[in-house]
């Protein structure tokens, strides 16, 4: 009887919610200078959060609810990142802040990903006049996205789940290099996306040279 109470908990779930996203959205200005923002919208799903936990093991739900506030906690003193804003509400984490510059932009992405960056290390992210450079980072993504998947009990799960990075720039985009991302009809933003699944199990591609 459990076993069916949870079969169809999960069809209700899949059902009523198109996807769980994880969307990472960065806004360039005109000087370079920009916002970024991470988001996690877990949709119906921490309703049911609590239903959810003989799937999972250890309380993954849990831990990810507190990332906005170590990630807050970690940036709080890079010189260069302004209103940084932590929120976890009503099944929506995110965590986002302000930029002055790329030096400033990778030192941050650097300390959330839990990596010390040397002088010899590549940006994540280049922003030049006209033009922005997204390093291919899947591979440590993918240790990151991990550690939490291996708590999940069934891994057919990570395809509900949605990676999406979104582009926005103060000018109409030009040319993109990577073929999965998809330019606005407005032509001032670029949106690329793929399942979580497809992320830890396949060599997917997600960095991109924009011009604008």
């Amino acid at each position: 009887m459990q076993k069916i109470k949870i079969i169809f908990l999960l069809f209700v779930i899949i059902n009523l919610t198109a996807c769980i996203e994880i969307t990472e959205e960065i806004t360039v200005n005109l000087d370079q200078s920009g916002k970024v923002a991470f988001s996690l919208n877990l949709g119906t799903l921490s309703s049911f959060a609590q239903m959810l936990g003989d799937q999972m093991d250890g309380s993954p739900l849990d831990e990810i609810k507190t990332l906005p506030e170590k990630g807050a906690e970690l940036l709080k003193d890079i010189t260069g990142i302004t209103d940084i804003i932590p929120n976890n509400k009503d099944g929506l984490v995110s965590l986002s802040f302000n930029f002055k510059n790329t030096k400033t932009l990778n030192s941050a992405l650097y300390k959330l990903f839990h990596q010390k960056k040397s002088i010899f290390d590549p940006g994540y992210l280049t922003i030049r006049k006209h033009k922005l450079i997204k390093k291919n980072y899947g591979a440590i993504l993918r240790l990151f996205v991990n550690k939490y998947a291996a708590k999940l009990k069934d891994k057919s799960f990570l395809k509900m789940i949605e990676y999406k990075t979104v582009f926005n720039f103060p000018g109409e985009v030009k040319k993109v290099t990577n073929p999965l991302s998809k330019i606005s009809d407005n032509k001032k933003s670029v949106e690329f996306s793929c399942t979580l699944e497809e992320l830890i199990s396949t060599p997917v591609n997600i960095g991109n040279k924009i011009k604008y």
